[in-house]
């Protein structure tokens, strides 16, 4: 039988054409917009944003995401032996142009915890695909125990005097409507800040704020740009809790927009710590977590 395992992951911009696409494919997903105007909006979103918006990406040079994820696929091929393919839900490639060769799958979201918006969605566009082989998804990860040493590990090494700094936490927003109706999201990402809080004693505090709001509806709290005042004259270090690749979000919304609004309120260091991306420590435990599956 012919096995891979598939990367899932949630797309991303390298070009104005890129972004337009994206934006288009994410607010027509019925996990992003439950209603049937979303058909309506999506064409009409990507058209009015996307121009605007890719004057922002131009100051990172595009999204890295391909780049790491294709770097990672390689490595974790090298360490099983077997195809290993990535899958984006909103720009190419997708699910269904990656898996035509195989008859046996094991589908791994880069989602660390579990949302109707990321894993779910990604698994609606691999069931359009009539995949009728042998298939394995893998389960959310957010409570291992080698996955948050190695973030704590990422934090420290970042961080060379802990005690004089806050951390905080981020995890990408999702809106309360959303959590309201059952998604597990808000409640994983608070276990996994406790989980991680026993591995990081050392530091002045820490504490779970969202990003990437969008829109005016209420979305999870609190909110990171609301909290940042609350560091003026103090010490901050972030960590991306819900992304496993750097991205549009980290490179430039964390890095540099957020960046720019704590220097605005006098905090007195704001740094971000990179996400797990191609790292031999992240190779080793995503290896050790597809074995469990390679059955």
């Amino acid at each position: 039988m012919s096995k891979a395992v598939i990367l899932l992951n949630m797309g991303a911009a390298r070009s104005a054409p890129e972004l337009k696409q994206f934006l288009y494919q994410m607010f027509k997903d019925k996990r992003i917009i439950d209603s049937p105007v979303r058909h309506l909006l999506a064409p009409v979103i990507a058209q009015t944003r996307y121009k605007k918006v890719w004057k922002k990406y131009e100051l990172i040079g595009g999204s890295r995401l391909y780049d790491i994820t294709r770097s990672l696929s390689q490595k974790l091929e090298k360490r099983l032996g077997y195809d290993v393919k990535y899958a984006m839900r909103y720009t190419s490639p997708y699910i269904n142009e990656v898996i035509s060769n195989y008859d046996e799958l094991i589908l791994l979201p880069l989602y660390p915890q579990y949302s109707t918006t990321t894993v779910e969605s990604s698994l609606d566009a691999f069931n359009k695909t009539g995949f009728k082989g042998k298939l394995q998804i893998v389960k959310p990860f957010y409570q291992s125990e080698d996955f948050n040493k190695l973030i704590a590990n990422k934090i420290l090494t970042k961080t060379p005097e802990p005690s004089s700094y806050h951390l905080i936490l981020t995890a990408h927003g999702l809106p309360q409507k959303i959590v309201d109706k059952g998604d597990p999201y808000e409640q994983q990402i608070k276990q996994q800040v406790q989980l991680l809080s026993a591995y990081l004693p050392q530091f002045k505090s820490i504490r779970l704020a969202y990003q990437s709001r969008f829109g005016n509806s209420p979305w999870l709290q609190p909110y990171l740009d609301d909290i940042i005042p609350d560091y003026k004259d103090e010490k901050v270090i972030v960590y991306p809790l819900s992304f496993m690749i750097d991205n549009s979000e980290t490179d430039l919304e964390l890095k540099i927009e957020y960046a720019e609004l704590a220097q605005k309120h006098g905090v007195k260091s704001f740094q971000v710590v990179s996400c797990p991306n191609d790292s031999d420590e992240t190779v080793e435990f995503l290896t050790k977590l597809i074995r469990q599956y390679d059955q």
